[in-house]
């Protein structure tokens, strides 16, 4: 029987199952994925395995200070769907495991020691074009710095988010340091921020705002719902990256935590994600169809291990920026 937890805080979560877990099979999964991705998947893994799953639900900023205060006695045995430059960058909090299946796996996907992918995403403009205004719908990340699109457009914190930190990377490592943040001084001017990844797409779907800076998949999954927004890839390159997940060292249920990352890279799981509108890490499952090919996206070549060496220094520098320009 699942638990389910919310974290609302670095320590504290809300229990949100009505049984404690009583097999004496289980895994504690510490998690910032979309709700949609645990409803699907953790019952497919249950069954298949017998393991009992306890998901406790957070923002990856969250999830990792919990992790750091827990790590003399850990109490989570894997941390699933994050940026893989959380794990890389705190290296003595994980270890080292290459899931069965790992060979299917397309190549750039499994480059981390410590993080193993579980989708592939892809960074997008969400547009709710009835809201601009009559601005004409921004194409690119230069646009999108542009003053007149100044509290048009919804962002996660790059200092709490994952994927708002992909963000910030994707436009450095696309201009180089000095003209990537300069641009990036732009957009943060016109980001009405929030500490929530999963409020920007919703901001923009329900008209609060114009744009949002968020993944496909997010988009996709309003617009399946009926909902007046539409995606925009950025016309200057937009980042094709692991969203990751990791063994915790010294997990208390190893074993099963390994049997958890084995089975999230499998063809079931895989084909799961594929449906929800996240790309699939594996050669041998379809990306949705609904989403345009990889192929005519502009992609960068985004720097893992860069984003991961760098990321103290850069939000560093973020959250120095955002005081002088919100």
């Amino acid at each position: 029987m699942k638990k389910f937890f919310l974290a609302a805080s670095v320590m504290a979560s809300i229990a949100l199952s009505t049984a404690p877990a009583i097999a004496e099979e289980k895994v504690t999964v510490y998690t910032a994925v979309p709700q949609v991705f645990i409803d699907e998947l953790v019952p497919m893994f249950e069954q298949q395995t017998g393991i009992d799953v306890e998901i406790i639900k957070a923002g990856s900023g969250e999830l990792l200070n919990r992790l750091t205060a827990e790590a003399a006695r850990p109490m989570a045995d894997v941390l699933w769907s994050v940026d893989s430059s959380v794990v890389d960058f705190n290296p003595t909090l994980f270890e080292a495991y290459d899931p069965e299946g790992s060979d299917a796996l397309l190549e750039g996907m499994n480059e981390s020691e410590k993080a193993s992918p579980f989708s592939a995403v892809v960074m997008a403009f969400i547009i709710n074009e009835s809201k601009l205004d009559g601005l004409p719908v921004p194409q690119s990340w230069v646009e999108l710095s542009d003053p007149k699109y100044d509290d048009y457009i919804s962002s996660a914190k790059a200092n709490r988010s994952g994927s708002s930190y992909i963000q910030l990377a994707t436009v450095l490592q696309r201009y180089g340091e000095e003209k990537g943040w300069e641009i990036y001084k732009g957009l943060l001017a016109n980001f009405v921020l929030s500490d929530s990844s999963g409020a920007v797409p919703r901001f923009v779907n329900d008209g609060e705002l114009a744009i949002g800076v968020t993944l496909e998949d997010a988009v996709l999954r309003f617009i399946e719902g009926g909902g007046p927004v539409q995606i925009v890839y950025p016309s200057d390159g937009t980042a094709f990256h692991a969203d990751a997940m990791a063994l915790v060292a010294g997990a208390p249920n190893e074993g099963n935590g390994k049997a958890f990352l084995d089975f999230m890279i499998s063809s079931d799981a895989q084909t799961v994600v594929a449906e929800q509108g996240r790309r699939p890490v594996r050669g041998d499952v379809p990306s949705n169809s609904a989403l345009l090919p990889v192929n005519e996206i502009v992609r960068v070549n985004y720097n893992n291990v860069w984003a991961a060496e760098n990321r103290k220094r850069i939000v560093s520098a973020w959250e120095d920026m955002m005081l002088d320009v919100q």
